[in-house]
């Protein structure tokens, strides 16, 4: 059974129009964190002072400048991973809002740190997945795809299971996605246009949430599929 595209990004829309405190609202305090913690990152790296010196010698009219290598410092490179990380449990914490607003259960900005509680086995999934991925990318950039929409509910599986261990969440994730990789593929198709228009920041205050309760709803309806093997796991 295929899984209604319409029906789902239309629940998503009317759940966001619903749902108290907004969504929009949740969703523009997680993109404020993330923009702060990659500006951090930027700080810490020099990449910033480098793109600013570059905007200074192009509206100079010196189109010939080539902008200097920068030269990252082993402190720096520790304090951009540990920012890395941060926005992974952001990340995370977001996932599991709009989780809980899709189910209609009580849902509001604390969500976003609700990721520190399994941070450590999210972190581990996503290496996992990381080198899985990479490894299957070594073969071909095909294989490599495939294995990244294989491995897509897996987080999903872990925030609602965190007794899992991330190896189960990324077999239960294969089994789940089992013949619905191109739906998977479709379904991000249709948000092309959406993501062309975030160039605009008000455009994104309100994609990022109807994305990711979107594919909330995706989840939600493969899970709520009959699967044998991916029951008797969870």
């Amino acid at each position: 059974m295929r899984i209604n595209r319409a029906a789902i990004k239309q629940n998503a829309k009317n759940i966001i129009s619903t749902t108290k405190p907004s969504p929009i609202l949740i969703g523009l305090a997680y993109l404020g964190i993330i923009f702060i913690l990659q500006f951090l990152s930027y700080t810490v790296s020099g990449e910033f002072q480098v793109y600013m010196q570059t905007m200074e010698q192009v509206m100079a009219g010196n189109l010939d400048y080539i902008p200097p290598i920068v030269n990252i410092s082993l402190s720096a490179r520790l304090m951009m991973l540990a920012i890395g990380l941060v926005m992974l449990m952001i990340d995370t914490g977001f996932k599991i809002y709009c989780l809980n607003i899709s189910q209609f259960r009580k849902a509001g900005i604390g969500n976003l740190f609700d990721g520190c509680a399994i941070f450590l086995k999210v972190l581990w999934l996503t290496i996992l997945m990381g080198i899985f991925i990479l490894l299957w990318s070594c073969l071909l950039i095909i294989p490599g795809i495939i294995a990244a929409y294989r491995y897509r509910m897996a987080l999903y599986i872990m925030i609602e299971n965190p007794h899992l261990g991330a190896f189960e969440c990324i077999r239960a994730s294969s089994e789940m996605m089992e013949g619905r990789k191109s739906e998977l593929f479709v379904l991000d198709l249709s948000f092309l246009g959406w993501y062309l228009l975030t160039m605009f920041p008000f455009v994104t205050i309100w994609v990022t949430p109807y994305t990711s309760v979107t594919y909330t709803n995706y989840y939600i309806a493969l899970r709520d599929m009959p699967k044998s093997n991916f029951d008797r796991m969870v």
